[in-house]
């Protein structure tokens, strides 16, 4: 459950991220950065080695 928490809050800041800097490159580079980030560090299968 916190998993899926910790992606929602990811995702949702990205989209802040987004919609606050709407017409910056950078800030459109910083969102796709923390979307793929919140993707990457809470996929399911991530600690189970």
């Amino acid at each position: 459950m916190r998993r899926i928490g910790a992606f929602c809050i990811s995702t949702w800041l990205a989209a802040a991220v987004l919609f606050l800097g709407r017409h910056s490159v950078p800030l459109m580079a910083v969102s796709g950065v923390i979307a793929f980030a919140g993707l990457d560090l809470f996929r399911p299968g991530s600690g189970d080695h």
